[in-house]
């Protein structure tokens, strides 16, 4: 039994569900209910996936609000704390889910790597520069610690089917792949540029427009990358649009949403094979992934971060991948601020982004 805890006893530690004024069991979203998010089949908050993920057990929680400490505590059990340095030396949890404002999690996840914990689990964004997401990794690298970003899109059904679809050559070889999303590059379009690595690999370059500050602080933007396999990918939170996902091969194309059962792949084919034209084609279109989801995305890296500490198994959300979307959504920010195109790995490895408290 891996025994854990929560730093930062607010929303998506422990009242992120509460939102939804009435809630519906996950068989619902199904068909014409399909579900339009992520967050839709619960529990998001960490706290209930802890309680409802098989070989966990929590036990304590710290924050700085005692108010929220309290409330914390009294709903799921958990031994409560004021400060998260004497909880990690009093309780030594093996894993420490740290739910707290970004600007707050380099230096918790240092401190828990350094307190002997076992795996560290942190939401994205995972930190507010370059920097501090090396200092996180080195520290846990040094304490053999296994880092983990909530990407949530990585523990979906859909887009891991997604992906092997690609592998397994369905498309042929990949040309690009496009993400739209909402929100701030890094409080939301993380996710989107997570995803567009996820397919397309390492970035390498980024160009992108959106609004300007004079202050570096969170916004969102639209514009391209360039992977190190020479292919682009695009992105656009500028405009409010729904959230969905394209990968465009040589024969073929995979799109999905985030509804559940959203998705399908179209497969091109020459009418006559042995034609010197490269038409006319002829396609199908087919759905997948449309069985019935019945755990949430917190539930799936929970249970996938249990096996790789207790089997050796793999988690698909790695420190490395979270430093490697943040890098990409800064330097998205710089080059519409600047007016150019911005090259991987970042020189400013420092530059820090203001993410408003959610």
């Amino acid at each position: 039994m891996l025994r854990a805890a929560v730093i930062g006893p607010g929303r998506i530690g422990s009242t992120y569900d509460d939102e939804v004024t009435h809630p519906k069991p996950a068989s619902f979203f199904q068909g014409e209910h399909r579900h339009p998010g992520l967050y839709t089949i619960h529990p998001v908050n960490h706290a209930q996936a802890y309680l409802t993920t098989a070989g966990y057990e929590l036990v304590a929680v710290a924050g700085r609000s005692q108010e929220r400490i309290d409330r914390f505590a009294q709903r799921w059990g958990a031994s409560p704390y004021n400060d998260a340095a004497t909880m990690l030396a009093e309780i030594q949890p093996d894993v420490v889910s740290i739910c707290t404002q970004s600007a707050e999690k380099a230096a918790l996840t240092i401190a828990a790597a350094n307190a002997g914990v076992k795996a560290v689990i942190v939401e994205k964004a995972m930190a507010t520069s370059v920097a501090e997401a090396d200092a996180m990794i080195a520290a846990c690298e040094a304490s053999g610690t296994l880092l983990v970003v909530n990407h949530p899109w990585r523990f979906s059904p859909m887009a891991r089917e997604a992906k092997q679809r690609l592998l397994d050559g369905e498309i042929g070889a990949l040309g690009t792949v496009a993400g739209w999303s909402r929100g701030g590059m890094l409080h939301g379009g993380t996710h989107t540029i997570d995803m567009l690595r996820f397919f397309g690999g390492e970035i390498t370059e980024v160009v992108a427009w959106g609004p300007v500050a004079d202050e570096w602080s969170d916004r969102n933007a639209d514009g391209m990358v360039r992977f190190a396999s020479g292919i682009t990918g695009f992105f656009a939170l500028a405009h409010d649009a729904f959230a969905g996902f394209d990968l465009r091969g040589a024969s073929g194309q995979i799109s999905f949403s985030t509804a559940v059962g959203d998705a399908s792949i179209v497969r091109a084919e020459l009418l006559e094979p042995a034609s010197k034209r490269a038409y006319p084609t002829i396609s199908t279109r087919s759905p997948f992934a449309e069985a019935q989801i019945e755990l949430s995305p917190t539930q799936r890296l929970l249970a996938e971060t249990r096996d790789a500490l207790l089997d050796g198994g793999q988690v698909v959300s790695s420190g490395r991948d979270g430093a490697a979307a943040l890098e990409t959504c800064i330097a998205a920010l710089i080059s519409a601020k600047e007016g150019r195109a911005i090259q991987l790995p970042l020189a400013d490895a420092d530059r820090a982004i203001v993410i408003p408290n959610r």
